[in-house]
């Protein structure tokens, strides 16, 4: 029973890793239930003992992309440092995740929002909502601290710094990957750290 369920991890492991491929490849209209069966070399009815349908898989993404952003989030997050260093050690460790996964997370997220289903549109919504939280929090500490600017909102400024990233990664992937990430990074993450600190 132990080995059965492991390997129903396992098998939705590879289904979801696989939709991913096939979402940056080709995106995410052109992903059907047929060609994920394919890229794994299962047939669609092993697809379908995991998953209910295409929206199911892309929900269970977003599943998998909210823990993968706020671990980030938390990874980077070190409670002795200053918060201008905290948000850029979060913004540098995002740039080096993104770049090792090819910025897959940011790019599913902007492919679950052309495919257009209003349920999952609410559930990404909810992740970024999440997210923009935890980085609001982590500002907020600052202002506290007169670190940040007082006169900011920092839902705003949250909503800017996921904004910079998401912005930045799908130019990134547009361009055919042909810039190296953190190169182009460093200025925009310039740009914020001046409008919210506190000088």
């Amino acid at each position: 029973m132990a080995r059965e369920h492991k390997n129903t991890l396992i098998r939705q492991k590879e289904i979801l890793t696989a939709a991913r491929k096939l979402i940056v490849r080709h995106g995410s209209e052109h992903v059907t239930v047929r060609r994920i069966a394919k890229e794994i070399g299962v047939s669609e009815g092993a697809i379908y003992r995991h998953f209910k349908s295409k929206s199911d898989v892309l929900s269970f993404l977003i599943d998998d992309i909210e823990d993968t952003l706020l671990k980030d989030i938390e990874k980077n997050y070190d409670a002795g440092a200053g918060t201008m260093e905290v948000m850029e050690q979060i913004a540098r460790g995002h740039i080096s995740a993104i770049e090792q996964r090819r910025g897959v997370s940011h790019q599913v997220i902007a492919e679950i929002v052309s495919f257009g289903d209003k349920r999952l549109n609410k559930k990404v919504f909810d992740v970024i909502n999440k997210y923009v939280e935890r980085i609001k929090g982590i500002l907020t500490e600052g202002m506290e601290a007169g670190v940040i600017r007082g006169d900011i909102d920092p839902v705003a400024a949250a909503t800017l710094f996921f904004g910079m990233t998401q912005g930045l990664v799908n130019t990134w992937a547009l361009s055919n990957y042909s810039f190296k990430l953190e190169e182009r990074y460093a200025p925009v993450w310039e740009v914020f750290r001046q409008a919210v600190i506190k000088h």
